[in-house]
Formats: C-alpha cells, sequence, structure tokens
C-alpha cells in the first residue's frame, strides 16, 4: 500500500502541487483574511488538479522522459506503472479537483480547466515546436492565484491579484531557463526547442538574472503603490529583495561549480514562498 501511494506521489509531483495550492491560498488572502470553506476548498481544488494535470503531463510525455537521464526514472518510463493507470490517476485527480472548485463557484472552475488545457494541451505540445511555449508555461503558474481570489468572491481586474498574478507569471519564466542551463543538451537530444539555441550559457545567466531583478522590483512596486501601504511589510520586502538578488548574484556568477543550479533553484522557490507567507500573514493582520 505504503508503494502504491509513493508512486502515485512521485506521478502527481506532490510537491509542487502542495507550492500551486498555496500559491491559491494567497490569492484567497489578496482579497479576504476570512478562514471557511471557501479557502479549503480552493486549496484542495487546486492541490487536486495540479496533481491531476502534472500526471497527465508525465503521460503525455512518456516517451520524451524515456529519452533524457533528468526524466527516465519517473513512474512511466520506468515501468513501475502503466500507460493506463497513469492516465486513471489523472482522470480522478482532475475530476475530483474540478468538482471540489465548482463548490466556489463557475469563476474558480473554469479557471481550473483553462489551466489543465493549458499546460497539456498548449504548452506540452509547442515545446517541442517553439521556445515561446514557455509563455502558456508561465501562464499556468499564473492562474491558481486567481482562483484563489475569485473563490473569496474577487473580480480579475482587481490590481491586487493582477499583481500578483503577473509577478507569478514574469517568476515562472526563469525556472524554465535554469533548467536549460543545467539540462539543455539532454532537452535537445530529445527534440525540444531550447533558448540555448540562440543564446550562450553565459548569456542565458544574464538573462535569468536581469529577469529575476525586473520581477522583483515590479512585486516591491506593486507593495509601495497599495491603498494603504505599510512599513511593516515593505520593509521586510526590501531587506528580502535585497539578500535575494546578492544570494542569487552568487550563486549564477561567483559560484561556478557543480549544484550551483540547483541552489539556484531553491532559492528562487524560497523567494516565492516567503512572498507568499508575508502577503498571507499580511492579510491576516489586516496590514494589506
Amino acid at each position: 500500500m505504503l508503494r502504491h501511494l509513493t508512486l502515485v506521489a512521485e506521478l502527481t509531483k506532490y510537491k509542487l502541487s502542495i507550492a500551486v495550492a498555496l500559491s491559491s491560498v494567497t490569492g484567497f488572502f489578496l482579497y479576504s483574511n476570512v478562514l471557511g470553506q471557501g479557502l479549503l476548498f480552493a486549496a484542495a481544488g487546486v492541490f487536486l488538479l495540479s496533481s491531476g494535470a502534472a500526471a497527465l503531463n508525465q503521460y503525455t510525455e512518456r516517451k520524451t522522459d524515456s529519452l533524457m537521464e533528468r526524466t527516465g526514472n519517473r513512474p512511466i518510463p520506468s515501468h513501475r506503472i502503466t500507460d493506463n493507470r497513469a492516465l486513471l490517476v489523472s482522470f480522478v485527480f482532475i475530476a475530483s479537483g474540478s468538482t471540489i472548485l465548482l463548490l466556489n463557484g463557475l469563476a474558480p472552475f473554469f479557471l481550473g480547466i483553462i489551466n489543465v488545457l493549458l499546460y497539456n494541451l498548449f504548452y506540452t505540445r509547442l515545446k517541442r515546436k517553439t521556445i515561446l511555449a514557455i509563455i502558456p508555461g508561465a501562464l499556468v503558474g499564473a492562474i491558481p492565484p486567481m482562483i484563489g481570489f475569485t473563490s473569496a468572491g474577487g473580480n480579475l481586474d482587481h490590481p491586487y491579484i493582477l499583481a500578483f498574478s503577473g509577478f507569478m507569471f514574469l517568476w515562472q519564466l526563469p525556472h524554465f531557463w535554469l533548467l536549460i542551463i543545467k539540462y539543455g543538451k539532454e532537452y535537445n537530444a530529445a527534440g525540444f526547442a531550447t533558448i540555448s539555441d540562440w543564446l550562450s550559457e553565459k548569456e542565458i545567466r544574464m538573462l535569468v538574472f536581469f529577469w529575476v531583478l525586473f520581477s522583483t522590483s515590479l512585486l516591491l512596486l506593486f507593495f509601495a503603490l497599495a491603498e494603504s501601504p505599510s512599513y511593516a511589510i515593505i520593509v521586510p520586502m526590501i531587506l528580502l529583495n535585497i539578500l535575494f538578488i546578492i544570494l542569487f548574484y552568487r550563486l549564477l556568477f561567483i559560484r561556478q561549480r557543480e549544484g550551483e543550479i540547483r541552489g539556484a533553484f531553491i532559492v528562487i522557490n524560497l523567494f516565492s514562498l516567503t512572498i507568499m507567507i508575508l502577503i498571507i500573514g499580511a492579510s491576516i493582520f489586516n496590514i494589506i
């Protein structure tokens, strides 16, 4: 039983799905600090939907996954689960997550369905054809906060959710580029279109750094232009940004050794996690 649960957890990328669910919780708290069923349904629905989408993605990409060392040990290419069972797991999770989101209204439900389609129909299919596939791929990370926001009763034209989802969209792109730095040769060998066809590794590192710098600056601007900006959140945000940029720069350009890209991944994910925790805390204490 434990072996099967572990296999399902690996197939559904549960750690990533938890992070995606947290972004929906952050979106919820951008509009409301009221705990209740709406928040629970948003978190659970997005977690299940993200899990199902991840499983469907592994089913769709099972052949190319088998061509790369990084993905060759995933459940399907390693033959630890059959294609049909993986597809069934995907269907169960997607159906369950969609049903739960529907309890919060039509907007969260349709946003969830759109996200599954963006990930598994557009992004997955475009990856082999164009480097612009990262655009629908990044949109996948921007929609979960919108699901949380609409679950709380908010409208998508609100500046808070537009700003935060915009940040999450921009924040996804460096993840793709960092993967190319580390696994670019594998992606090329598997037939994927990558930015390494156009830029050198040094140029990709520069692109990643300045893109991150631009993204964090926009996030600070959002808090500075809030209706009632509070130094209780602006000051920690500024200090966090400074610390992050210094550490990220060191990982990309100074500590040139094996494992620095993995370290950059960890840092960039910890930064977004900290941002979400700050926003949730600020909402609970009525700072934003």
